[in-house]
């Protein structure tokens, strides 16, 4: 049985190798100062360094639990609704950008004037805040940003990916048990595995329940283009995520040899990508810049498009393009791959398979569908931070677009019935990365 002090004999061992990395690479030393980078530093993403990081955070929370004991973990879980709370009432009312980037911070009294709000208000939200390690009080009545309050600030996608959190998945959170509890239908293996709803199935989710519509997310961001632009910039988070970096994908499939044919293209990697929803770009744009041989195609929304074709840097105009394209219809692009990243986890099973199936009548021979997706595995065969990330997704999916995470077997089952021609190929977890690559091609 492991004990208290093996755990802090745990804990020091792995806190000695981080420091000896930092040290030995002249790194700066993980601090609270608004100055402080906003991810551990490991830029030559040693693995030993990461294992022992994820070891660190692991060990630590353990042992918290312990020394809390249960009765304190629960009551832990449930106060953790206020953090929420509040960071929505700061977030609403647009503190954090109010207080400046400055050791010092600002007086609560200079606060008050700004935002109209009693200094005791301000007190009670800013206070509570500190507690979670957002903002803290370095001298008397006065109030400044911490090193996590400051990145919410200054990292814009990861400001969207809170916001929308906060505005969008907290709500929905709220009437999950409603949904789940039959009061607006609950989504069932029939369901997950039927021939599909499209957008009218995610009516019946936690999320329509709560924001009074007929039908569900994706549709309510079409009707709401603030809202969409900010969940465009969330999902660019979510690939700046440590275990959901795009390195991942650049370095986890054999781009390189992708359109290889006889001759002096062969190896060379000259093919054409079609990057299936692929937003406004930002992965194509990382690929082209490692492969510069590959030319890519990204399809999404027309007004998605529009804005990363704005965005793309003058030097991959001519190997990056933008098409207005419905991946519910049929694929127009014959190419050599189709990049589909985070996005058949967005459907039932059924929806899924159409998507791919659309796919199908465009593919060549030698054609590759690409997934890049969570693929969920049983408790304990992931490290305890993995799980807990991978339960969280499995259940956001759920209650904003009544759809879940899926397997091997679940995976392999929505292929098939997408076209009986189809096999999954491979599927590769790179080592540290949060997603796997799933090859799909011809029997």
């Amino acid at each position: 049985m492991t004990t208290l002090s093996d755990l802090a004999a745990r804990i020091t061992l792995h806190a000695k190798l981080l420091d000896e990395h930092l040290q030995s690479n002249n790194l700066p030393t993980p601090s609270f100062s608004i100055d402080a980078p906003p991810d551990f530093p490991n830029p030559d993403k040693d693995p030993r360094v990461e294992a022992a990081r994820v070891a660190l955070i692991e060990d630590t929370q353990t042992l918290r639990n312990l020394a809390l004991g249960p009765g304190q973990v629960v009551r832990q879980v449930g106060w953790s609704i206020i953090d929420l709370s509040t960071q929505h009432t700061l977030l609403t009312l647009h503190i954090p950008s109010l207080i400046p980037l400055t050791p010092t911070g600002i007086p609560y009294t200079t606060l008050s004037t700004l935002t109209h709000l009693p200094p005791q208000t301000l007190k009670l939200l800013l206070r509570q805040s500190a507690t979670a390690g957002l903002f803290h009080e370095p001298s008397p009545n006065h109030i400044a940003h911490t090193a996590s309050s400051a990145v919410l600030v200054r990292d814009g996608p990861l400001g969207d990916w809170f916001a929308h959190h906060l505005e969008e998945v907290f709500p929905a959170a709220l009437k999950l048990a409603m949904v789940v509890g039959g009061s607006k239908g609950v989504v069932t293996e029939s369901k997950m595995e039927g021939e599909g709803g499209g957008k009218k199935g995610m009516g019946n989710s936690a999320f329509s329940l709560a924001f009074g519509i007929e039908d569900g997310f994706w549709d309510f961001l079409e009707r709401n283009p603030d809202r969409q632009r900010r969940f465009l910039g969330a999902m660019e988070a979510v690939g700046g995520d440590g275990g959901h970096s795009l390195r991942f994908v650049v370095e986890g499939f054999q781009w390189g040899s992708v359109g290889e044919g006889e001759g002096e293209g062969k190896g060379e990697g000259k093919g054409v990508v079609v990057d299936v929803g692929g937003s406004a770009g930002f992965l194509s744009a990382t690929l082209a810049q490692t492969y510069p041989k590959l030319h890519f195609i990204v399809q999404d929304y027309a007004h998605t498009v529009e804005s990363g074709r704005s965005q793309l840097p003058p030097s991959l105009q001519d190997r990056v393009s933008f098409m207005a394209h419905d991946f519910f219809t049929p694929q127009p692009v014959s190419a050599d791959v189709y990049l589909l990243r985070h996005v058949c986890h967005n459907w039932s099973d059924g929806d899924a398979a159409r998507i791919l199936g659309n796919i199908v009548p465009a593919m060549k021979e030698g054609s590759r569908i690409v997934l890049v997706e969570v693929v969920v595995v049983e408790p304990g065969v992931v490290g305890g931070v993995q799980e807990r990330y991978m339960r969280n997704v499995d259940v956001n999916m759920f209650q904003m677009l009544n759809t879940q995470e899926r397997g091997v077997e679940d995976w392999e089952r929505v292929v098939k019935q997408a076209d009986a021609r189809l096999e999954v190929k491979g599927i590769n977890q790179p080592e540290g990365s949060w997603d796997s690559i799933i090859e799909i091609g011809f029997e």
